[in-house]
């Protein structure tokens, strides 16, 4: 199958076209729009880059479509005139043709069309009859049909039914530009409709159709001899252009409907720290909206956390995890990370700022940025909803340890000579609450991670990114599940199991894909 995929080189690799319900033949397809690229072509070539007069060999194949194409249509199966064997467009930039025939002009790229022509026109419709609908499959393409009617004063109903389809082998690619698609083709359908609508009143106005048909029907042999069976879409409109501005139209779709997609490669779901930058942008003058993406390259720094809290040079300091949890201890520093894990608020009370600072430094590298909000010397009491760490001075009044509230209290040592020593400084932490049983999967790795002395700090902190990114895909995808399947916990369970999750790890992941929103 020749149907190309997807988007290749700034186009969208679909065929476009417009069928409709002939009262003599059935669904048939009117008006079909393809693109076609420049072959690749050896470098050693001096005039590959000059303008041709078509790409990708559109018109060689246009020729031969001709040749082995006998039928003959009727008049409202007709787009093209004998003379006139189609439109040709060119993006001289990008090497790509833009061609609209009669059918496609290969052989099983038209059998692909006049099939999805057929079931828009039958079976696969929207309720009304009118409206986008999608329905496909890997054998035959994936189809966004809209299905529309135009008004025809000669017709039974006083109206024909046509459908605009869009062809293409990428399933999620046509799904992700459903909205872009479908504003599009409406627009184009309006226009058509509105055109019909002019003439449809024009011939009521000047040859009531009603009362023709009421005369026929008590004549003597009750024959209608005065209309049409079938009737183009030039007539329906009033336009001779139509199908000129048609290929404009559908033309103008496949280019846009590419470039309004970046592609980019990554693993997994797309995470907060390679999301687009809606902050930083600015409107052009064509009324678009111009979106600057993050650096790709970025150091993990910057890609897996904010900025990191400022300490004081004099200040004592806690260099990072591991320390911490020398510091603390196993049990405590579990508690800690737990807390900070699941969504729970952890409170930092004493002093200097600047070792408070140093340990929500190393809190930070436990979760995604998106699970971490730190409010650091504050003069009073934040919520859970305004800050997950909080950090405050000794005399600063905090709710009572809660089984939703870490207290962390660091007391300073008794030897003034001993300030700028972290390690004599006395951590306390107080928890209304307990470990579980069992610990998240996500925390014991980590801890796993955390004593084993052979992985240095470096290797550890790349090893704890390539963790939250694995687990916060998988906290996506189960808050999708869970919102398109309410009420259906076996699904979650299975999915569970299948990615390697269990029981344990669910308050993680319902606090991870909730904060990832």
């Amino acid at each position: 199958m020749m149907l190309p995929e997807g988007r290749i080189d700034g186009v969208m690799n679909a065929v476009i076209s417009l069928c409709h319900f002939c009262e003599l033949h059935g669904p048939s397809v009117l008006f079909v729009t393809q693109a076609f690229h420049e072959p690749d072509c050896p470098p050693a070539q001096p005039d590959v880059r000059e303008p041709k007069s078509c790409y990708g060999n559109a018109t060689e194949r246009l020729l031969h479509r001709e040749t082995t194409n006998s039928s003959a249509p009727c008049e409202a199966c007709l787009s093209f005139s004998p003379i006139h064997r189609g439109f040709l467009s060119n993006d001289h930039e990008g090497r790509i043709s833009y061609l609209s025939t009669q059918q496609a002009t290969q052989h099983d790229v038209s059998t692909l069309v006049r099939q999805a022509c057929t079931r828009s026109l039958s079976c696969e419709v929207s309720p009304g009859k009118e409206g986008p609908i999608f329905f496909g499959d890997e054998v035959r393409g994936q189809v966004l049909s809209y299905t529309f009617f135009l008004k025809d004063a000669q017709a039974r109903g006083y109206q024909r039914w046509f459908s605009i389809t869009v062809l293409m082998k990428d399933k999620f690619f046509l799904l992700n530009s459903w909205p872009f698609l479908v504003e599009n083709i409406e627009r184009i359908i309006s226009e058509l409709q509105a055109k019909a609508t002019v003439v449809y009143e024009r011939e009521q106005a000047e040859n009531p159709q009603r009362a023709l048909r009421l005369a026929a029907a008590y004549s003597s042999d009750g024959k209608r001899t005065s209309n049409k069976p079938s009737r183009s879409v030039l007539e329906l409109t009033g336009n001779e252009h139509v199908f000129a501005w048609l290929h404009l139209q559908f033309t103008w779709l496949l280019k846009a409907g590419a470039n309004r997609l970046v592609e980019k490669i990554v693993e997994g779901l797309p995470t907060p720290d390679l999301t687009v930058d809606f902050y930083n942008h600015q409107e052009t003058e064509d009324g678009f909206t111009l979106v600057s993406a993050k650096k790709v390259h970025s150091p993990v720094l910057e890609l897996e956390a904010s900025a990191s809290h400022e300490t004081s040079q004099n200040s004592p300091v806690i260099n990072d995890l591991r320390h911490l949890h020398e510091i603390l201890g196993p049990i405590p520093f579990l508690s800690l990370a737990y807390c900070l894990m699941v969504g729970k608020q952890i409170v930092i009370r004493g002093q200097p700022a600047g070792l408070i600072a140093s340990i929500a430094n190393c809190l930070k590298m436990l979760v995604p940025r998106s699970c971490y909000q730190a409010a650091l010397n504050s003069d009073q009491y934040l919520d859970v909803s305004q800050c997950n760490v909080l950090g405050v001075e000794p005399h600063v009044a905090v709710p009572q340890p809660s089984p939703d509230i870490l207290r962390l209290d660091i007391l300073q040592p008794g030897d003034q000579a001993q300030y700028n020593n972290a390690n004599k400084y006395n951590y306390k932490t107080t928890w209304g609450d307990k470990l579980p049983s069992k610990c998240p999967t996500l925390l014991l790795m980590m801890e796993k991670a955390i004593e084993n002395t052979k992985l240095n700090n470096s290797a550890m902190h790349y090893h704890f990114v390539a963790l939250k990114e694995e687990w916060l895909n998988i906290a996506k995808v189960v808050r999708r599940i869970e919102h398109w399947n309410p009420g259906q916990p076996q699904d979650v369970t299975s999915l569970l199991q299948a990615m390697g999750a269990q029981e344990q790890d669910r308050g993680l992941l319902e606090f991870w894909g909730t904060s990832s929103i």
